[in-house]
């Protein structure tokens, strides 16, 4: 399990030849399949289209590289449709996570990936730096009934009911890390 800040900034490494060709900019996530399915390596300008590694062509990720066989692993994002698209759409980070009552939760901080896969295991949420440092971070772990919507995260009762029974054991998660 990592979090997404953990995976930016990584290098990519060629295992052909051990040679840094690259580095993560971004993870890119498909809401509907609730997974990353790729990695923003190089971003779009004028001069050149942003390129990208599909979860499913890595080698591994270890705690300070991110492996893949060789460069030519590393694709033109206009050759891939969907992710072309998901590259556009609004990130879940800084995203609000509210219950369908409109009882905020805190902000999205970060998000727990399940390295090996790619699925969404949680969000580690924010009230502020404040209660942060009072209380720590909270973890909200991944369910279907989650919503993303256009600008916020929408949660059932039933979630948020889960949640807070179950709040300081979703913590000690973080201890893990």
């Amino acid at each position: 399990m990592r979090k997404e800040s953990e995976l930016i900034g990584l290098p990519v490494i060629s295992k052909k030849n051990g040679s840094k060709i690259a580095t993560i900019k971004e993870l890119i996530y498909s809401k509907k399949k609730y997974r990353v399915i790729g990695f923003l390596v190089n971003e779009r300008n004028f001069f050149r289209d942003a390129e990208v590694i599909q979860f499913n062509n890595i080698y591994s990720i270890g705690k300070d590289a991110l492996v893949i066989e060789n460069e030519s692993i590393i694709e033109k994002c206009s050759s891939l449709p969907e992710i072309s698209k998901l590259i556009n759409e609004k990130k879940i980070i800084e995203q609000e996570i509210l219950t369908e009552d409109g009882e905020s939760l805190g902000h999205v901080k970060d998000i727990l990936i399940d390295d090996n896969n790619g699925k969404i295991i949680g969000f580690i949420l924010t009230d502020g730096i404040f209660q942060d440092l009072k209380e720590g971070r909270n973890v909200l772990p991944y369910t279907p009934e989650i919503l993303f919507g256009e600008n916020s995260i929408i949660i059932s009762n039933e979630v948020k009911n889960t949640f807070y029974r179950y709040k300081e054991d979703y913590k000690k998660i973080l201890e893990l890390l």
